[in-house]
Protein backbone atom coordinates (compact mmCIF):
# COMPACT_ATOMS: atom_id res chain seq x y z
CA UNK A 1 0.00 0.00 0.00
CA UNK A 2 1.15 3.73 -0.75
CA UNK A 3 -0.27 5.82 2.13
CA UNK A 4 -0.21 9.36 2.41
CA UNK A 5 -0.29 10.98 5.93
CA UNK A 6 -0.87 14.92 6.56
CA UNK A 7 -0.94 16.81 9.92
CA UNK A 8 -0.10 20.71 10.77
CA UNK A 9 3.52 19.17 12.57
CA UNK A 10 6.33 20.47 10.57
CA UNK A 11 9.67 18.26 9.82
CA UNK A 12 13.03 19.06 9.44
CA UNK A 13 15.37 18.21 7.03
CA UNK A 14 19.45 17.96 8.04
CA UNK A 15 21.85 16.47 6.14
CA UNK A 16 19.10 14.50 3.73
CA UNK A 17 17.78 13.53 6.64
CA UNK A 18 14.24 13.58 8.01
CA UNK A 19 13.38 15.18 11.65
CA UNK A 20 10.34 15.06 13.58
CA UNK A 21 9.05 15.49 17.00
CA UNK A 22 10.02 12.28 19.05
CA UNK A 23 6.25 11.95 20.54
CA UNK A 24 5.04 12.11 16.87
CA UNK A 25 8.02 10.52 15.13
CA UNK A 26 7.38 7.09 17.17
CA UNK A 27 3.84 6.99 15.29
CA UNK A 28 5.32 7.66 11.41
CA UNK A 29 7.81 5.05 11.78
CA UNK A 30 5.49 2.72 12.86
CA UNK A 31 2.96 3.13 10.51
CA UNK A 32 5.91 2.85 7.71
CA UNK A 33 6.57 -0.60 9.27
CA UNK A 34 2.88 -1.53 7.78
CA UNK A 35 3.07 -0.11 4.19
CA UNK A 36 4.90 -0.46 1.08
CA UNK A 37 5.32 3.56 1.00
CA UNK A 38 4.64 6.45 3.16
CA UNK A 39 4.15 10.05 1.57
CA UNK A 40 4.58 12.74 4.50
CA UNK A 41 2.48 15.91 3.42
CA UNK A 42 4.06 18.25 5.67
CA UNK A 43 5.03 21.53 6.34
CA UNK A 44 8.96 22.87 6.29
CA UNK A 45 10.07 23.85 10.10
CA UNK A 46 11.09 27.50 10.82
CA UNK A 47 13.89 25.60 13.71
CA UNK A 48 14.70 22.14 14.54
CA UNK A 49 14.53 22.82 18.55
CA UNK A 50 11.07 20.73 18.06
CA UNK A 51 12.39 17.87 15.46
CA UNK A 52 14.68 15.66 17.48
CA UNK A 53 13.82 12.17 16.37
CA UNK A 54 15.55 11.37 13.38
CA UNK A 55 13.66 9.32 10.84
CA UNK A 56 15.00 5.79 9.95
CA UNK A 57 12.84 4.10 7.34
CA UNK A 58 13.83 4.48 3.94
CA UNK A 59 10.30 4.09 3.19
CA UNK A 60 9.00 7.69 4.35
CA UNK A 61 9.13 9.97 1.57
CA UNK A 62 8.88 14.12 2.53
CA UNK A 63 6.44 15.79 0.41
CA UNK A 64 7.37 19.64 1.12
CA UNK A 65 4.44 21.76 1.56
CA UNK A 66 6.23 25.05 2.42
CA UNK A 67 6.51 26.84 5.53
CA UNK A 68 3.19 26.69 7.21
CA UNK A 69 1.95 29.76 7.87
CA UNK A 70 -0.82 31.24 10.48
CA UNK A 71 -4.17 28.63 10.32
CA UNK A 72 -6.30 31.46 8.56
CA UNK A 73 -4.07 32.14 6.13
CA UNK A 74 -3.72 28.08 5.08
CA UNK A 75 -7.58 27.56 5.37
CA UNK A 76 -8.13 30.96 2.47
CA UNK A 77 -5.05 29.95 0.60
CA UNK A 78 -5.81 26.22 0.80
CA UNK A 79 -5.36 25.53 -3.24
CA UNK A 80 -1.89 27.22 -2.84
CA UNK A 81 -0.71 24.25 0.14
CA UNK A 82 -2.84 21.28 -1.24
CA UNK A 83 -3.45 22.10 -5.04
CA UNK A 84 -0.42 21.00 -6.82
CA UNK A 85 1.39 18.64 -4.36
CA UNK A 86 -1.59 16.19 -4.05
CA UNK A 87 -2.97 16.00 -7.57
CA UNK A 88 0.86 15.17 -8.38
CA UNK A 89 1.03 11.91 -7.30
CA UNK A 90 -1.22 9.38 -8.43
CA UNK A 91 0.30 6.77 -6.88
CA UNK A 92 -1.88 7.31 -3.69
CA UNK A 93 -4.51 4.36 -2.34
CA UNK A 94 -5.26 6.50 0.93
CA UNK A 95 -4.45 9.61 2.30
CA UNK A 96 -5.32 10.14 6.62
CA UNK A 97 -6.19 13.39 7.56
CA UNK A 98 -4.79 13.27 11.34
CA UNK A 99 -7.53 16.03 12.73
CA UNK A 100 -8.91 18.35 13.93
CA UNK A 101 -6.08 20.74 11.50
CA UNK A 102 -6.96 23.54 9.61
CA UNK A 103 -6.87 22.17 6.46
CA UNK A 104 -8.63 18.91 6.88
CA UNK A 105 -12.10 20.91 5.26
CA UNK A 106 -10.25 21.01 1.81
CA UNK A 107 -8.93 18.12 1.11
CA UNK A 108 -11.97 16.35 -1.28
CA UNK A 109 -10.82 19.57 -3.83
CA UNK A 110 -7.63 17.85 -4.44
CA UNK A 111 -8.00 14.02 -4.65
CA UNK A 112 -10.59 11.61 -4.72
CA UNK A 113 -13.05 11.49 -2.05
CA UNK A 114 -12.82 7.83 -1.28
CA UNK A 115 -8.84 7.95 -0.85
CA UNK A 116 -9.38 10.47 2.12
CA UNK A 117 -9.62 8.98 5.37
CA UNK A 118 -10.00 11.27 8.51
CA UNK A 119 -8.22 10.38 12.30
CA UNK A 120 -9.91 12.35 14.34
CA UNK A 121 -8.30 12.48 17.68
CA UNK A 122 -9.95 15.62 18.66
CA UNK A 123 -12.69 18.45 18.63
CA UNK A 124 -12.47 21.95 17.55
CA UNK A 125 -15.62 22.62 18.56
CA UNK A 126 -15.35 21.56 22.28
CA UNK A 127 -11.51 23.47 22.44
CA UNK A 128 -13.89 26.58 21.16
CA UNK A 129 -16.02 26.29 24.33
CA UNK A 130 -13.49 26.58 26.62
CA UNK A 131 -11.23 28.91 24.51
CA UNK A 132 -11.15 32.63 26.95
CA UNK A 133 -12.73 34.99 24.11
CA UNK A 134 -11.24 38.06 26.65
CA UNK A 135 -9.06 40.20 23.88
CA UNK A 136 -10.40 41.19 20.00
CA UNK A 137 -7.74 38.25 18.81
CA UNK A 138 -8.87 35.59 21.26
CA UNK A 139 -12.31 36.34 19.86
CA UNK A 140 -11.13 36.35 16.02
CA UNK A 141 -9.64 32.58 17.24
CA UNK A 142 -12.89 31.51 18.67
CA UNK A 143 -14.80 31.96 15.52
CA UNK A 144 -12.03 30.77 13.67
CA UNK A 145 -12.57 27.44 15.53
CA UNK A 146 -15.95 27.36 15.30
CA UNK A 147 -16.28 27.89 11.46
CA UNK A 148 -13.76 25.59 10.58
CA UNK A 149 -15.28 22.62 13.12
CA UNK A 150 -18.81 23.62 11.02
CA UNK A 151 -16.53 23.29 7.64
CA UNK A 152 -15.30 20.07 8.52
CA UNK A 153 -18.23 18.18 9.54
CA UNK A 154 -19.80 19.10 6.20
CA UNK A 155 -17.46 16.91 4.37
CA UNK A 156 -17.07 13.93 7.10
CA UNK A 157 -20.57 12.82 5.35
CA UNK A 158 -19.35 9.96 3.10
CA UNK A 159 -15.88 10.20 4.37
CA UNK A 160 -14.35 6.87 5.78
CA UNK A 161 -12.94 8.21 9.25
CA UNK A 162 -11.10 6.66 12.45
CA UNK A 163 -11.35 7.73 15.86
CA UNK A 164 -9.27 7.89 18.98
CA UNK A 165 -11.87 7.70 21.43
CA UNK A 166 -15.50 5.86 21.93
CA UNK A 167 -16.95 9.35 22.53
CA UNK A 168 -16.13 10.41 19.02
CA UNK A 169 -17.25 7.19 17.59
CA UNK A 170 -20.88 7.77 18.77
CA UNK A 171 -20.87 11.30 17.77
CA UNK A 172 -19.28 10.22 14.09
CA UNK A 173 -21.11 7.23 13.61
CA UNK A 174 -24.16 8.12 11.85
CA UNK A 175 -22.11 10.70 9.70
CA UNK A 176 -19.77 8.91 7.96
CA UNK A 177 -19.56 6.49 5.59
CA UNK A 178 -17.21 3.91 7.04
CA UNK A 179 -16.08 4.59 10.90
CA UNK A 180 -13.11 2.31 12.96
CA UNK A 181 -12.27 2.91 16.58
CA UNK A 182 -8.04 2.98 16.90
CA UNK A 183 -6.03 4.12 19.89
CA UNK A 184 -3.73 6.79 19.52
CA UNK A 185 -0.55 5.92 21.14
CA UNK A 186 3.87 6.22 21.30
CA UNK A 187 4.28 2.93 23.55
CA UNK A 188 6.78 0.76 22.62
CA UNK A 189 7.85 -3.14 23.52
CA UNK A 190 11.02 -1.31 24.95
CA UNK A 191 9.30 1.34 27.12
CA UNK A 192 7.60 -0.81 30.05
CA UNK A 193 9.04 -0.23 33.77
CA UNK A 194 7.76 -3.48 35.99
CA UNK A 195 7.51 -1.86 39.53
CA UNK A 196 5.71 -2.66 42.40
CA UNK A 197 5.12 0.08 44.12
CA UNK A 198 5.79 4.17 44.46
CA UNK A 199 5.29 6.80 46.95
CA UNK A 200 7.93 4.93 49.08
CA UNK A 201 10.74 7.08 49.94
CA UNK A 202 11.22 10.61 51.72
CA UNK A 203 9.72 12.51 48.74
CA UNK A 204 6.54 12.26 46.51
CA UNK A 205 7.33 13.18 42.82
CA UNK A 206 3.96 14.43 41.31
CA UNK A 207 4.41 14.70 37.09
CA UNK A 208 3.04 16.39 34.11
CA UNK A 209 4.20 15.73 30.77
CA UNK A 210 3.06 17.47 27.76
CA UNK A 211 1.56 21.52 26.69
CA UNK A 212 2.82 23.60 28.93
CA UNK A 213 -1.13 25.16 28.68
CA UNK A 214 -3.33 26.78 30.87
CA UNK A 215 -6.30 24.30 30.28
CA UNK A 216 -4.33 21.72 31.38
CA UNK A 217 -5.35 22.80 34.57
CA UNK A 218 -1.32 23.33 35.68
CA UNK A 219 -2.59 26.06 37.73
CA UNK A 220 -4.85 23.79 40.09
CA UNK A 221 -2.07 21.32 39.84
CA UNK A 222 -0.13 23.30 41.16
CA UNK A 223 -2.51 24.85 43.92
CA UNK A 224 -3.26 21.48 44.60
CA UNK A 225 0.80 20.44 45.28
CA UNK A 226 1.12 23.67 47.79
CA UNK A 227 -1.66 22.58 49.74
CA UNK A 228 -0.61 18.87 49.94
CA UNK A 229 2.60 20.02 50.92
CA UNK A 230 1.09 22.29 53.92
CA UNK A 231 -1.36 19.11 54.82
CA UNK A 232 2.55 17.59 55.63
CA UNK A 233 3.43 15.54 52.63
CA UNK A 234 6.73 16.53 51.10
CA UNK A 235 5.38 17.01 47.88
CA UNK A 236 7.57 18.02 44.70
CA UNK A 237 5.78 18.98 41.38
CA UNK A 238 8.18 18.45 38.45
CA UNK A 239 6.34 19.67 34.72
CA UNK A 240 8.23 18.24 31.61
CA UNK A 241 7.02 19.88 28.12
CA UNK A 242 6.73 23.17 26.13
CA UNK A 243 4.24 25.88 25.15
CA UNK A 244 3.24 26.10 21.65
CA UNK A 245 4.60 28.72 19.35
CA UNK A 246 8.36 28.51 21.82
CA UNK A 247 6.83 30.76 24.30
CA UNK A 248 7.29 31.56 28.06
CA UNK A 249 4.40 33.12 29.05
CA UNK A 250 2.53 30.16 30.63
CA UNK A 251 5.45 29.11 32.19
CA UNK A 252 6.56 32.52 33.74
CA UNK A 253 3.03 32.97 34.88
CA UNK A 254 2.97 29.63 37.22
CA UNK A 255 6.71 30.34 38.31
CA UNK A 256 5.27 33.56 39.61
CA UNK A 257 2.19 31.78 41.28
CA UNK A 258 4.97 28.89 42.70
CA UNK A 259 6.55 32.41 44.33
CA UNK A 260 3.19 33.37 45.77
CA UNK A 261 2.62 30.17 46.98
CA UNK A 262 5.96 29.80 48.95
CA UNK A 263 6.29 26.36 46.24
CA UNK A 264 9.26 27.51 43.82
CA UNK A 265 11.84 25.20 45.56
CA UNK A 266 9.43 22.53 44.91
CA UNK A 267 8.72 23.51 41.13
CA UNK A 268 10.99 22.05 38.65
CA UNK A 269 10.26 22.73 34.80
CA UNK A 270 12.79 19.90 32.92
CA UNK A 271 11.71 21.51 29.45
CA UNK A 272 11.23 18.97 26.59
CA UNK A 273 12.19 15.68 26.32
CA UNK A 274 12.85 13.14 23.92
CA UNK A 275 10.19 10.65 23.50
CA UNK A 276 11.91 6.85 24.37
CA UNK A 277 14.73 6.34 27.11
CA UNK A 278 15.01 10.60 27.90
CA UNK A 279 11.40 10.96 29.39
CA UNK A 280 11.10 7.46 30.38
CA UNK A 281 13.55 8.31 33.07
CA UNK A 282 11.56 11.12 34.21
CA UNK A 283 8.63 8.58 34.61
CA UNK A 284 10.49 6.51 36.41
CA UNK A 285 11.80 9.04 39.21
CA UNK A 286 7.72 10.04 39.45
CA UNK A 287 5.68 8.42 41.72
CA UNK A 288 1.98 9.45 40.87
CA UNK A 289 1.30 10.97 37.02
CA UNK A 290 -1.18 13.90 37.24
CA UNK A 291 -3.32 15.22 33.85
CA UNK A 292 -6.19 17.34 35.11
CA UNK A 293 -6.90 19.08 31.96
CA UNK A 294 -9.98 20.39 30.86
CA UNK A 295 -10.76 18.49 27.88
CA UNK A 296 -9.34 16.18 25.86
CA UNK A 297 -9.57 13.61 23.20
CA UNK A 298 -7.31 10.69 24.97
CA UNK A 299 -3.54 11.88 25.58
CA UNK A 300 -1.34 9.62 24.93
CA UNK A 301 0.79 10.55 27.71
CA UNK A 302 -1.46 8.59 30.10
CA UNK A 303 -0.47 5.57 28.13
CA UNK A 304 3.24 6.82 28.62
CA UNK A 305 3.05 7.00 32.42
CA UNK A 306 0.92 3.54 32.68
CA UNK A 307 4.07 1.84 30.72
CA UNK A 308 6.27 2.96 33.16
CA UNK A 309 4.23 1.61 36.12
CA UNK A 310 2.71 4.89 37.59
CA UNK A 311 -0.07 5.19 39.38
CA UNK A 312 -2.93 7.81 37.19
CA UNK A 313 -4.58 10.74 38.37
CA UNK A 314 -6.84 12.24 35.28
CA UNK A 315 -9.55 14.16 34.66
CA UNK A 316 -13.39 12.69 33.87
CA UNK A 317 -13.38 14.54 30.24
CA UNK A 318 -13.24 13.25 26.53
CA UNK A 319 -12.03 9.83 25.98
CA UNK A 320 -10.67 9.18 29.07
CA UNK A 321 -13.66 7.32 31.15
CA UNK A 322 -14.59 5.30 28.33
CA UNK A 323 -10.99 3.64 27.97
CA UNK A 324 -10.08 3.63 31.85
CA UNK A 325 -11.74 2.95 35.01
CA UNK A 326 -12.29 5.11 37.91
CA UNK A 327 -10.48 3.50 40.84
CA UNK A 328 -9.48 0.09 39.26
CA UNK A 329 -6.23 1.69 36.30
CA UNK A 330 -7.27 5.25 37.04
CA UNK A 331 -8.15 7.98 39.68
CA UNK A 332 -10.77 10.16 37.89
CA UNK A 333 -11.73 13.27 38.88
CA UNK A 334 -13.47 16.27 37.58
CA UNK A 335 -11.85 19.68 35.86
CA UNK A 336 -11.12 23.05 37.20
CA UNK A 337 -11.28 21.09 41.22
CA UNK A 338 -7.99 21.45 43.40
CA UNK A 339 -9.63 20.18 46.28
CA UNK A 340 -10.46 16.54 44.12
CA UNK A 341 -6.74 16.41 43.37
CA UNK A 342 -5.88 16.94 46.26
CA UNK A 343 -8.29 14.10 47.43
CA UNK A 344 -6.87 11.96 44.36
CA UNK A 345 -3.47 12.21 45.36
CA UNK A 346 -3.75 11.78 48.68
CA UNK A 347 -5.64 8.76 48.56
CA UNK A 348 -3.05 7.10 46.41
CA UNK A 349 0.05 8.30 48.63
CA UNK A 350 -1.94 6.76 52.25
CA UNK A 351 -3.98 3.43 50.89
CA UNK A 352 -1.22 0.87 49.85
CA UNK A 353 -4.00 -1.14 48.35
CA UNK A 354 -5.15 0.44 46.13
CA UNK A 355 -1.86 2.43 44.71
CA UNK A 356 -0.75 -0.68 43.96
CA UNK A 357 -3.40 -2.33 42.40
CA UNK A 358 -3.56 0.84 39.68
CA UNK A 359 0.13 0.16 38.89
CA UNK A 360 -0.58 -3.45 38.59
CA UNK A 361 -3.74 -2.54 36.22
CA UNK A 362 -1.90 0.46 34.35
CA UNK A 363 0.67 -1.93 33.13
CA UNK A 364 -1.70 -4.53 31.98
CA UNK A 365 -3.59 -1.98 30.56
CA UNK A 366 -0.81 -0.63 28.48
CA UNK A 367 0.73 -3.53 26.99
CA UNK A 368 -2.96 -3.53 24.95
CA UNK A 369 -2.25 -0.53 23.32
CA UNK A 370 1.71 -0.73 21.88
CA UNK A 371 2.30 2.05 18.73
CA UNK A 372 2.91 -1.46 16.48
CA UNK A 373 -0.56 -2.95 17.36
CA UNK A 374 -2.52 -0.25 16.99
CA UNK A 375 -0.83 0.77 13.71
CA UNK A 376 -1.25 -2.64 12.07
CA UNK A 377 -4.96 -2.56 13.40
CA UNK A 378 -4.88 0.88 11.84
CA UNK A 379 -3.49 -0.26 8.33
CA UNK A 380 -5.50 -3.05 8.68
CA UNK A 381 -8.85 -0.60 8.99
CA UNK A 382 -7.53 1.01 5.90
CA UNK A 383 -7.77 -1.87 3.73
CA UNK A 384 -11.03 -2.54 4.56
CA UNK A 385 -11.97 0.85 3.48
CA UNK A 386 -10.43 0.78 0.41
CA UNK A 387 -12.30 -2.72 -0.80
CA UNK A 388 -14.91 -1.46 0.18
CA UNK A 389 -14.98 1.73 -1.78
CA UNK A 390 -13.79 -0.22 -5.03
Amino acid sequence: MRLGFYYHISIVQKNSKLYLPGYFAVFIEALANEVKELYLYLHEAESSEEADFCLAKENIKWINLGKKTPAWHRSIFHSRVLSSKLRLNNKLDAIIVRSPTPLAPYFHKYIQRSKVIFMIVGDYHEGAMHFKANSLRNIGIKLYLFHNHWMFEKQILKTNILVNSIKLLKKYNSRSAEIQQIITTTVTDNDFHERQDSCNDKVINLLYTGRIDPAKGLFELLQASSMLRKNGHNIFLHLVGWELGGGTTVISNLKAKAKELNFSSFLVFHGRKTVGAELNEIYKMADIYVIPSYHEGFPRTIWEAMANGLPVVATNVGGIPYYLKNMENVVLIEPHSVDQIIDAVSSIIKDDQLRQKLIKNSIIKAKQVTVKAQTKKMVDNIKTFIQVAS
